[in-house]
């Protein structure tokens, strides 16, 4: 009982110390300047995207060997599959697949039992997912070292194509997240969060050296970099990003091959997928502390000064909007005389706050300017993978255009209160 009236204590002083901070510097203004900050930066990446599209994609001369790392804790479900996706991975040398079974307590040891062909390492105790690919690292012979999640499914071409991305200096490559379960509303809005976000935006940072997050379903290392830098940190939340953020500080390439498709496991319900992304963002904030002395350093080019940096404001500012809608609409309820009179706006301020719910200025300018950026970013991502967007997709695309912001600008006020608040972490 202690623990949750601190709790919601902790959060009444956050919220209203962000609103009153809002409040200080003017709702006008929070709002115009997260407009600039996303017109801006959609900006940048759209003219990179149209600069570096034309690119050769690389070769190669001569293969090196791979090693397949498989975690696994009670995944018995997909863990079967899973394993005939990396055995059916294209490639011109034997591949040696780890599978690191760690503690699980369903009936995962008896179907790996059954498997032929694959390398078994079973944990007595769970120790987490960053130990168990310590673990299947340390076992590993190739010098390029794969890493997939036990309910992720990479395409046969994968290694085809992310392999020969591994030139001078590069220590990671990641590929195109997809969902493997697009079924239901949710599943959908996550079908076009990933082509955007693991398909157009984690192109052009690659172009840039601007990668913070090697995408934990499925990316490719090599063995002698992750030797190099101690491997996973076993003791992080979030292990795909800190790796990643290790990995720029030590001046090692990510480089993204988007023609290189991972299907995955999504969240189908709400519940769900609002504890994965608190995770992650929590994992973010964490891994932020740790390595603040990348942030606006010139030493880390386009990293330092522009991909790390500004996502971060991007959330940040992001908090301050929802605090500001929020807020608002509770001062409508409060002043009108219904939850209805106020959700219509009869005074227009539903109305004057809606366009932030794209992240567009108020303006029509703005507005159709943002509409126009993220409807062309919707685009481009769905060409990534060569799909056309049907008339029964335009509703989720509304809906991720115009809600799903709001919603994971929630998602950034409850990771950063649950930081604040020192709570504990949930899978």
């Amino acid at each position: 009982m202690r623990v949750r009236l601190r709790t919601f204590a902790v959060f009444l002083l956050v919220f209203g110390l962000i609103y009153m901070l809002v409040k200080m510097i003017s709702v006008y203004w929070v709002i115009v300047f997260f407009n600039i900050v996303l017109v801006f930066i959609n900006a940048v990446f759209l003219f990179a995207y149209f600069d570096f599209r034309s690119k050769p994609k690389p070769t190669i001369s001569e293969w090196p060997r791979v090693s397949i790392v498989i975690p696994n804790y009670n995944g018995a479900k997909a863990l079967a599959a899973c394993v005939d996706a990396a055995k059916s991975l294209e490639y011109p040398l034997a591949k040696q697949i780890i599978v690191v079974d760690d503690g699980s307590t369903d009936d995962s040891k008896a179907i790996l039992s059954r498997i032929k062909g694959i390398e078994v390492i079973s944990k007595a105790r769970n120790g987490g997912k960053a130990a168990a690919l310590n673990s299947g690292i340390r076992l590993a012979k190739g010098d390029i070292v794969a890493t997939i999640d036990s309910d992720t499914f990479p395409d046969r071409d994968c290694l085809m194509k992310m392999v020969p991305h591994f030139g001078e200096g590069v220590g990671a490559v990641t590929g195109l997240v997809r969902a493997s379960n697009p079924d239901g509303f949710i599943g959908k809005i996550q079908e076009i969060e990933y082509l955007v976000a693991f398909g157009f935006f984690q192109s052009v940072l690659s172009e840039i050296n601007g990668v913070f997050v090697t995408p934990g379903p499925m990316s490719v290392f090599r063995r002698a970099v992750l030797e190099d830098i101690g491997g996973f940190d076993e003791e992080n939340i979030t292990e795909d990003m800190e790796i990643a953020l290790r990995l720029q500080k030590r001046h090692y390439r990510i480089v993204a091959a988007p023609d290189a498709h991972i299907y995955t496991e999504v969240p189908t319900t709400i519940r769900h997928l609002f504890r994965q992304r608190t995770r992650w963002y929590r994992g973010k904030f964490a891994n932020t502390a740790k390595y603040r002395e990348l942030l606006f350093n010139p030493d880390y080019g386009e990293f330092g000064m522009f991909s790390f940096p500004f996502s971060l404001i991007i959330e940040a500012i992001a908090i301050l909007v929802l605090v500001v809608t929020v807020a608002a609409n509770v001062e409508n309820v409060m002043n009108y005389f219904g939850f209805f009179v106020s959700w219509v706006g009869i005074n227009g301020s539903f109305f004057g706050l809606l366009p932030t719910f794209a992240g567009v200025n108020s303006s029509i300018y703005f507005y159709g300017l943002t509409i126009l950026m993220y409807s062309m970013l919707v685009y481009i991502s769905h060409k990534f993978v060569d799909e056309d967007i049907s008339v029964f997709k335009i509703p989720q695309i509304i809906f991720f255009l115009f809600i799903y912001g709001l919603f994971i600008s929630a998602v950034y006020f409850t990771s950063f209160f649950k930081e604040i608040n020192a709570s504990h972490y949930t899978w």
